[in-house]
């Protein structure tokens, strides 16, 4: 939910979805029509991008949302039910909300600061050998300037819990 003491403006408001990826079609439709659902319920431009696997990848998609547009703040939304090594880890570092040596994510960020001259540095700390994949993005650079909100995964929250119950709801009934 938006904070009312924000100034918000829709026309120079964009949000990213990002999902996971995967092999299989139905992923890439659901998160898609998530998307066309929440543009069509709020009016607000909607992109979709991937972590692996499908396209676009992050940086693409923050060029094909705010291309042409007058878009200045992204609300980044990493739909996954929980937090895990891509939204503490690799989703911060590629929207260039937490630095290389840091632990921290900001969740508000303001990309004017930024120094274009920094490198990216990539560690393979926290892998097993032979279970790290490289990300198509994980050299490529955002080319936006504006402000960044990253939001939480899902989460255990009670509109999720309500999913569930209809789900076994349904199961029971069958």
């Amino acid at each position: 939910m938006l904070e009312e003491k924000s100034e918000f403006n829709p026309d120079n408001t964009g949000i990213l979805l990002i999902s996971h990826g995967s092999r299989l079609p139905i992923a890439s439709e659901t998160i898609t029509r998530l998307a066309e659902m929440y543009e069509q319920e709020t009016d607000l431009k909607v992109g979709v991008a991937y972590m692996e696997i499908h396209e676009p990848n992050i940086p693409d998609a923050l060029d094909i949302l705010v291309k042409d547009t007058n878009i200045d703040t992204v609300i980044a939304v990493p739909v996954f039910l929980s937090h895990g090594m891509h939204t503490t880890r690799d989703i911060p570092k590629i929207l260039r909300l937490k630095d290389e040596d840091s632990d921290e994510v900001s969740h508000h960020h303001s990309h004017e600061d930024h120094n274009e001259g920094s490198h990216h540095h990539h560690s393979h700390e926290g892998h097993n050998e032979g279970s790290h994949h490289h990300h198509s993005h994980d050299l490529e650079k955002i080319n936006f300037d504006g402000k960044i909100i990253y939001t939480e995964p899902l989460g255990a929250d009670p509109l999720v819990l309500e999913i569930i119950k209809k789900r076994v709801e349904n199961a029971l009934n069958q």
